[in-house]
């Protein structure tokens, strides 16, 4: 039976060519004839269907917008977006938590408090400041520049859907530094400057004329929630004259959050389109050059038929499909601009979330496998996750109540500083501070208000589920922040909109310690989880010491050039050496120094000269290493080691053995050159026999602690069973604390709250231990300095 392989093989090479020609011309009558079967009217239909939406006043190309502005506008957004190029710009663990809300109803008033509310883990006064600080130009200029006019960005709307749009990012940054900076400036009694601040981050909503974009809109709608949070912590000052106070509510009453919606259907409809255009332009994916496919063709003419149909495929979609796309692109963001609009109509979100289009999110559906349908539809899906689950239209309202309750608020402001206290009703607003009784969009009923019996009141907005839960706040993990929520900016939708109370003292000192109790023990899980696996890990590694001690030791080259230099003679100490010329063998051959610190703290000397480490790297200790001296990674490497210079200016190296397990264990010393040459790259000096007798190994997170919620000193023992006693003493001495126990488990675990036995805290920047421990399985015992 002949194989199609043997077959070619008896054809003369001018038949070959005859079969490629013919198989050419086959293909090519292939692909004409798909080309001729397309529906080449495409074309026609899509100019019908612009000139049909333009006749009826929608918008379908480009050139029809136009986001260019005036020098004034460029200058006023360059300072504005400058704060994206300072590093410190971006906080570490997240901006301040501006309204840390209690189950009470209630929120921490954040400038009082000696601590500030942050996730995940509380930030400092000082760390914040750290951050603000090297921004006050920037920050300075961008409160001018907000102040000063109108904002807008000069973007290109030429570029459709690919327009770039960096400003946003920095908007969102300066927005939350601005309401950092708020709190910050009030905590510290500067009521001016915090004034100006909480100002201008509400111009960075109100007065920017938002451009047509979906993703826009979402940064606006969550830099209302940051001004938001900044206006209610000013709010608590009760400082503030009628004229500042009806100045920033002119700010909140002027903006309109729906006007401009209907537009980004508009914008993205001309902008899909115009990536239809786009694609047909693009050159086709073929896969394979006219020689390949030919030769593919005739050694398997199944996949050259395959790559046929493909792009027959591509070229019926080019040709039609595309022209279909477009068309439905045009008319279905013609339908999602027309919802948009009756949406913005309504005066209710109970009337709104009845019309399509409003709570569900419409996908476009293509009659073609196209790319463009799934660029869009991944689009949707992005957005409904930057949305926290919320549909575009819903996250309006959500910002469009918030502004409400806003607007509310300072206008009760100002009627207790005019009065000296708080109306019964809200319909005693008007007509002196509003216009007319403040009605809450979600259902069209009055804003629900009331005055409590601690001076204050309470108001909110019954959210977008429309229920009524009486202002209740939900309650919240204490590290669950909003602003990382995957449910996005703002309260839960099945939750009211509350303008909460300020909390109580008691209540913020018990959130306080509901947060502390919560970090420790997140502290003491990650703490136990290091340890043990550094534990695990330590014993492995030593379990090797044998082997190493054994093995014949390597000798450093004694012709090493560093940079057409010899190393030695860069790392020789001549006033410690004299006349005597030593190696780099001796040089990093360890010689152990007694200094009466040990067994707690082992101190070498090296015959190198210290100062030269300052051009070419750094010493390092390394520990029963079990990659061949190939990495001077951190597993190799021991804990707590310091090098210094030694009296003679040679290298002192200092080594607690606090962290390391008890035993017997090979050292090495060495060098890691900053810049390797080309003979030179890691130098590694001969095994050094080294014993450590401590009987605790301390874990690494032992040698610090923190000021807010303690210290913990964990050790394990070479036996299961001992008694100890830590007693923990100041930097000058004096006693602290003492604490003793027992262990059936080897571990040793204390928690110190930092309080000492007099009931005082902690107040210095570290402390000393000192640990008695007693082994009654084997009789030993060892008083030693712990960490």
């Amino acid at each position: 039976m002949w194989t199609g392989k043997l077959f070619l093989m008896k054809i003369r090479p001018g038949k070959l060519l005859g079969i490629a020609a013919l198989l050419a011309a086959v293909l090519a009558a292939l692909c004409t004839f798909i080309l001729l079967q397309g529906d080449h009217s495409g074309p026609q239909v899509v100019a019908e269907t612009r000139r049909a939406l333009r006749e009826q006043g929608f918008k379908t190309e480009l050139a029809e917008f136009n986001f260019s502005t005036t020098a004034d506008f460029r200058a006023r957004e360059a300072a504005l977006t400058s704060i994206s190029s300072r590093p410190s710009a971006n906080f570490s663990g997240g901006p301040p938590d501006l309204l840390p809300t209690l189950a009470n109803n209630s929120a921490i008033v954040v400038w009082q408090q000696d601590w500030l509310p942050n996730a995940p883990e509380e930030m400092q006064w000082h760390e914040l400041h750290d951050v603000l600080d090297p921004l006050q130009f920037e920050l300075d200029a961008a409160c001018a520049a907000a102040l000063s006019g109108p904002i807008r960005f000069n973007l290109e709307a030429g570029q459709g859907s690919a327009m770039l749009l960096r400003p946003l990012a920095p908007l969102k940054n300066l927005t939350q530094s601005l309401g950092s900076r708020t709190v910050l400036e009030l905590h510290e009694g500067r009521a001016d400057s915090a004034w100006t601040n909480v100002l201008a981050a509400t111009r960075l909503v109100t007065a920017w004329d938002t451009e047509p974009v979906d993703i826009s809109h979402m940064v606006r709608f969550a830099c209302v929630t940051f001004a938001y949070n900044a206006a209610w912590q000013a709010l608590q000052t009760n400082g503030w004259s009628d004229k500042q106070l009806a100045r920033l509510q002119r700010e909140w009453e002027s903006v309109d959050f729906f006007k401009g919606l209907p537009e980004t259907a508009a914008f993205k409809r001309a902008s899909t389109a115009a990536m239809c255009q786009r694609e047909r332009q693009e050159p086709l994916e073929s896969g394979f050059t006219a020689g390949q496919f030919f030769k593919e063709a005739l050694s398997t003419p199944r996949a050259a038929w395959g790559w046929v149909t493909s792009y027959g495929k591509q070229l019926r979609y080019r040709n039609a499909g595309s022209y279909e796309d477009e068309k439905a692109l045009l008319l279905f963001y013609r339908d999602r601009e027309l919802e948009l609009r009756r949406a913005i109509q309504t005066k209710t979100w109970a009337e709104m979330r009845t019309l399509p289009g409003v709570t569900n999110r419409v996908m476009f559906l293509s009659n073609h496998s196209s790319r463009m349908q799934s660029i869009l539809n991944m689009q949707e899906l992005g957005g409904a996750f930057q949305r926290g689950g919320m549909t575009f239209l819903g996250r309006a309202v959500q910002a469009e109540a918030q502004r409400r309750l806003l607007v509310t608020a300072l206008a009760l402001a100002r009627h207790h500083t005019k009065h000296g206290a708080y109306p019964q009703t809200l319909a005693e607003l008007a007509p002196e501070f509003v216009t007319s009784p403040p009605v809450d969009f979600m259902d069209g009923q009055p804003m629900r208000y009331q005055r409590t019996d601690d001076g204050h009141f309470a108001l909110y907005s019954v959210g977008l589920d429309g229920v009524d839960n009486g202002g209740h706040v939900p309650s919240r993990d204490p590290y669950d922040f909003p602003i990382r929520s995957p449910r996005g900016f703002g309260a839960p939708q099945e939750s009211d909109l509350v303008w909460p109370r300020p909390a109580s003292a008691a209540s913020v000192a018990a959130r306080h310690r509901e947060l502390l109790n919560t970090r420790a023990l997140q502290a003491n899980e990650v703490e136990a989880a290091q340890a043990n696996a550094r534990w695990d890990f330590t014993a492995r590694r030593q379990a090797e010491a044998p082997r190493l001690l054994a093995r014949e030791p390597e000798r450093i080259p004694d012709d090493l050039k560093y940079f057409g230099r010899p190393l030695a003679e860069r790392l020789r100490n001549g006033s410690a050496a004299g006349t005597n010329q030593i190696t780099l063998q001796e040089m990093f051959t360890l010689r152990q120094v007694l200094t009466g610190a040990e067994p707690e703290t082992i101190t070498f000397d090296a015959p190198i000269r210290f100062t030269a480490l300052t051009n070419l790297g750094m010493l390092a200790l390394l520990i029963d290493v079990t990659t061949n001296g190939e990495d001077l990674d951190e597993g190799c490497g021991v804990s707590q080691m310091e090098c210094q210079a030694a009296p003679n200016g040679d290298c002192r190296l200092t080594w607690s053995t606090l962290y390391e397990a008890p035993g017997q264990h090979a050292l090495q010393l060495a060098l890691a050159l900053d810049r390797p040459g080309k003979d030179t790259r890691e130098i590694i000096g001969p095994v050094f026999p080294c014993v450590v007798t401590n009987l605790c190994q301390f874990s690494l997170g032992s040698a610090m602690y923190d000021p807010a919620t303690g210290a913990i000193l964990h050790a394990r023992l070479p036996e299961p069973d001992g008694v100890y006693t830590a007693e923990l003493t100041a930097e000058n001495g004096n006693h602290l604390k003492t604490f003793t126990g027992t262990t059936t488990n080897g571990s040793i675990k204390i928690f110190w709250n930092l309080v000492d036995d007099q009931g005082r805290r902690l107040t210095g920047e570290t402390f000393n231990s000192t640990f008695h421990v007693t082994l009654p399985g084997s009789g030993r015992s060892q008083t030693l300095k712990g960490p």
